[in-house]
């Protein structure tokens, strides 16, 4: 049956992905987002669409209005000067506009560690929004916990030009669950795809299997013919310069840097058990061919 569903943060890589498997189930889709050329695709694509600012009650209100579903996120702000505020004014217009529309049902994108209330970053954000969606009355949400993001990676393709290296805070070994969002998007759509919603669940998305920073640098280097490529392990100081140097607010990498050191001590993303589930098909070594290695060979040609 044709549903009514609304997709905000339909520009980004799961929200993209996510309008074109819902048109392609033949959904009438409405992509919420910024004005730009990828949401004018998606008008092509067959999409409705509504463009504006997410900060603004009354705009998201008029997006979520007469939707039988919808996709929920706050997009990132890697320019954020304070971030945690960024995710409060965002999500509290959207908690404004799921009332004010009516909306009864949505799949929200949180993160896995979207559990803990101290020590996880940019994470918290989402743990706090994940409160206010459940505190509507009526409202079933559906929340997904991916793990950690397999396009994160791409913030690798510069330091290979011009170092030679991959790198970061991460400890090499350390082994965590990694998945591309398209996958996300994949799962995001069977979800409001199928039967209505009820209450509010969790949904932890952890991909095919655990990698390690060596191996997912062992994986991209095979796929952009670089094998003698290494993982340079960087101190937390340095990657916070990194980071700042690469256009991240200050507070931006400080967060990133408390989920690191999280993630380094095994805090965060590592416990959860895996079921059948909560893995999802696409490797890391398939993600390097297909997106790493296209994104590459993009920007050195563009060099």
């Amino acid at each position: 049956m044709s549903k009514k569903i609304t997709v905000v943060g339909a520009t980004g890589n799961i929200g993209t992905a996510l309008v074109h498997h819902l048109l392609r189930q033949g959904h009438h889709v409405t992509a919420v987002a910024r004005p730009s050329a990828r949401l004018d695709a998606l008008t092509q694509a067959g999409a409705a669409t509504h463009a504006g600012d997410l900060h603004d009650a009354a705009f998201l209100t008029s997006a979520l209005r007469g939707a039988d579903a919808a996709f929920l996120m706050v997009p990132p702000n890697m320019a954020a000067s304070d971030v945690l505020a960024y995710y409060a004014q965002i999500g509290e217009a959207t908690v404004q506009a799921v009332r004010e529309s009516g909306l009864k049902q949505a799949v929200n994108l949180s993160s896995n560690g979207a559990d803990l209330s101290a020590g996880t970053g940019p994470i918290l954000g989402v743990h706090y929004q994940e409160a206010r969606l459940n505190a509507i009355a009526g409202f079933a949400v559906a929340h997904l916990r991916p793990a950690y993001f397999m396009e994160n990676l791409l913030s690798n393709v510069g330091m290979i030009q011009h170092m030679g290296i991959t790198g970061g805070a991460m400890r090499p070994e350390l082994s965590l669950p990694m998945i591309a969002t398209k996958d996300i998007a994949t799962y995001a759509a069977q979800l409001l795809n199928g039967e209505p919603l009820a209450g509010r669940s969790v949904h932890n998305l952890l991909g095919p299997r655990n990698y390690s920073q060596q191996q997912a640098t062992a994986a991209i280097a095979q796929a952009i013919g670089r094998p003698e490529l290494p993982y340079v392990p960087f101190s937390y100081d340095d990657a916070h310069k990194g980071m700042t140097g690469a256009g991240l607010s200050e507070d931006m990498a400080s967060l990133y840097i408390e989920m690191t050191r999280s993630l380094n001590e095994e805090k965060l993303m590592v416990h959860e058990a895996r079921t059948d589930a909560s893995t999802t098909p696409t490797t890391l070594e398939e993600f390097a061919q297909e997106v790493f290695a296209p994104a590459f060979r993009g920007a050195t040609a563009a060099a």
